[in-house]
């Protein structure tokens, strides 16, 4: 149904946006009719209609004695929905303060694919730590095209700083060394790191590995504070040894 992954990501339910849309597009209607629409069972599209109706979304009027149902302007669908955000935001602190008193569980996540090792940078990006690394620059380059150096602006862009160890080639050496005071980055490299197609990532939160193996590309977050505290000590060893 058009528009309804739209209406989804701001924030209806599946349900909740084929029954808006179907309303829209048929104008006042019946149950029966809204749930031919929207291809839902009744008693479902009764129970959504009701939720919608409780939120401002749709309104009901009886003609005839028969029950019709309409909904709301898309203008005030929008100021609901931001209406819910707002809401949210405002105890935004009391929930966070919920999740502290969980203690932490180690748990790793797995993306496969180069949009896989996609995401696993822009979550990297999002964090907006400090960050510690080893890589082979080039392989990596040469897996995901201009997506590298994007990442690296956008590293700098959003200052974050970072400590990285690469091989000795000449495009780490003319896209990182040459520039690192402008992107905010330390570059020391170690030549072995040429014959290695994985990249390490890390701050005081989680490791990141990723693969730059063509045949098999995946990215690799592992969540857990104490074993990105010792993967850190060994970076410090290596960065010590590297050739600055």
């Amino acid at each position: 149904m058009e528009y309804l992954e739209e209406l989804q990501k701001y924030g209806l339910s599946e349900k909740e946006a084929k029954v808006y849309l179907a309303l829209l597009k048929k104008g006042p209607s019946t149950v029966n009719d809204i749930a031919e629409k929207a291809d839902l069972v009744r008693t479902t599209t009764y129970d959504v209609l009701k939720k919608l109706k409780e939120e401002g979304i749709v309104g009901s009027m009886n003609y005839n004695k028969i029950l019709y149902f309409e909904p709301a302007t898309p203008e005030k669908l929008i100021q609901i929905l931001d209406e819910r955000k707002k809401h949210i935001t405002s105890i935004l602190k009391e929930l966070k303060q919920l999740r502290k008193d969980i203690p932490e569980i180690p748990r790793s996540e797995i993306y496969e694919g180069k949009h896989g090792v996609k995401t696993v940078f822009q979550i990297i990006l999002e964090s907006k730590k400090p960050l510690y690394g080893y890589a082979n620059y080039k392989a990596m380059i040469d897996f995901v095209k201009s997506y590298g150096p994007n990442f690296i602006n956008t590293r700098a862009k959003r200052k974050i700083p970072i400590k990285i160890i690469t091989e000795s080639s000449k495009e780490s050496s003319r896209d990182l060394k040459t520039k690192d005071k402008q992107q905010l980055r330390e570059t020391r490299t170690i030549p072995e790191l040429c014959n290695v197609n994985l990249n390490q990532y890390m701050n005081d939160e989680f490791v990141a590995i990723l693969s730059s193996n063509i045949e098999n590309p995946i990215g690799i977050i592992i969540y857990h504070k104490d074993f990105a505290k010792e993967q850190k000590i060994i970076f410090e060893k290596l960065w010590e040894i590297a050739k600055k």
